[in-house]
């Protein structure tokens, strides 16, 4: 990941990044747009391969932050290997970003996530069955036992709120709970969801904090709710559909969080 991270800074021109930021398709950050890069291109670096997840790399500036943007993740649900999951956390850190933000698009299992559009992450539950720090004890000794308790940074959270009621946007706090997929949540995973305080349900994002965290990277994290998951026919399509719907709002979010940091 080395080779990947100078690969990065040649091209660029940039000596380091202040931020990473994990998007979604279709979400555009405002600010100077100073290279683009396809992940195929970068060395020693994954591929995207789902629907939505577009495989770019993006280095912007704004308001004289230099911002990694990543559009496009990597999800066990996919066959991925825990290297290739960390992938993007780690270039992160080797890029010198000290804050990585990430969004995903989330079903609401709690009546608050329902009634809003953003769901702000404070906490989350683990239920993948998976770490991507397992086998780096090898390497690292004991880092690898990362204290996770108030890992999401309140200084993004709070920013981000703070931003959106003030435009009138529908968001709350919440838990996310990772399930591995790529099937969704049967009706009876839903109650016990609830029944655990999960406010929505993503198949991403937490083993991408976990790597960070174990990194010394802040945290924030930011989810989309797509859909209820007491919906039935929920589908791939449907969820693309209504987090498009909201990508113009959560750039102009992010966008005001960032300045605002």
């Amino acid at each position: 990941m080395e080779l990947s991270a100078e690969f990065i800074k040649k091209a660029v021109g940039f000596s380091s990044f202040d931020i990473a930021v994990v998007l979604g398709s279709g979400v555009e950050l405002p600010g100077k747009k100073v290279q683009t890069i396809s992940y195929s291109d970068i060395p020693s670096f994954p591929s995207t391969q789902v629907e939505g997840h577009k495989g770019v790399f993006e280095a912007i500036e704004l308001k004289g932050l230099k911002i990694a943007v990543f559009k496009g993740r990597f999800h066990y649900y996919e066959g991925r290997t825990d290297e290739e999951i960390r992938a993007i956390p780690l270039l992160s850190a080797l890029l010198g970003c000290k804050l990585f933000v990430t969004t995903c698009a989330v079903g609401a299992v709690s009546r608050r996530a329902a009634a809003v559009d953003f769901v702000v992450i404070e906490d989350h539950i683990n239920l993948q069955g998976k770490n991507p720090l397992v086998g780096l004890i090898k390497k690292y000794g004991s880092k690898v036992f990362v204290d996770l308790k108030g890992c999401y940074d309140n200084d993004f959270s709070d920013t981000f709120l703070k931003v959106a009621l003030n435009k009138n946007v529908k968001v709350c706090k919440g838990v996310l709970a990772a399930m591995l997929g790529p099937s969704y949540e049967t009706f009876a995973e839903i109650k016990m969801l609830n029944s655990m305080g999960v406010d929505v349900v993503s198949m991403s994002t937490v083993p991408e904090i976990i790597v960070a965290r174990f990194l010394g990277m802040d945290v924030g994290a930011v989810a989309v709710v797509a859909n209820d998951t007491m919906m039935e026919n929920v589908n791939h399509d449907l969820v693309l559909t209504q987090v498009k719907k909201r990508n113009n709002l959560l750039a102009e979010l992010l966008n005001e969080t960032l300045i605002k940091l």
